[in-house]
């Protein structure tokens, strides 16, 4: 969500092209179980935070037997700007559960963060804000829609 967001509107095409490409670069990869999580950081101004955690099963190369397991997380400023109006600023990534040998536990052990958003910050000069809308909500289910009129739809587990 956060590349779309960073691309002006003149090059959505060339980033549409992009995904296409990596879709079928990656045929042999499965996304698993997403799970979100919205929680208040710990620090003295009460934000928000929105942490995905999206387990993957990732083929190196299409028809090449050998594929990478985990689950990527990644912790987002979240900010509610109206009811139904969620304003998404990712803040680091890292991985957990990793399957490949002595990675994984070292990842497990160690866990190594990736600020992905003072990477962009230092390319960009801004962290790329993702504006997501929540058309249902009730205790169970959530449909949210992004910019690109793409649906996510979450329920409760």
């Amino acid at each position: 969500v956060d590349v779309e967001a960073a691309v002006p509107d003149q090059n959505k095409a060339m980033v549409e092209n992009g995904f296409n490409i990596h879709d079928r670069a990656t045929t042999a990869s499965r996304i698993g179980h997403v799970r979100q999580t919205i929680a208040t950081s710990k620090n003295l101004a009460g934000d928000q935070e929105l942490i995905s955690e999206v387990d993957v099963n990732l083929g190196i190369l299409p028809g090449f037997p050998v594929r990478v397991r985990g689950t990527v997380i990644t912790t987002a400023r979240l900010e509610m700007t109206a009811p139904e109006t969620w304003l998404v600023t990712v803040k680091n990534t890292k991985v957990k559960g990793s399957n490949v040998p002595f990675l994984d536990q070292y990842l497990d052990d160690y866990p190594l963060e990736v600020p992905v958003g003072d990477v962009y910050e230092s390319v960009r000069g801004s962290v790329p804000v993702a504006t997501l809308k929540t058309f249902y909500v009730d205790e169970g289910l959530r449909i949210t829609r992004d910019v690109d009129d793409n649906f996510f739809v979450f329920s409760r587990a």
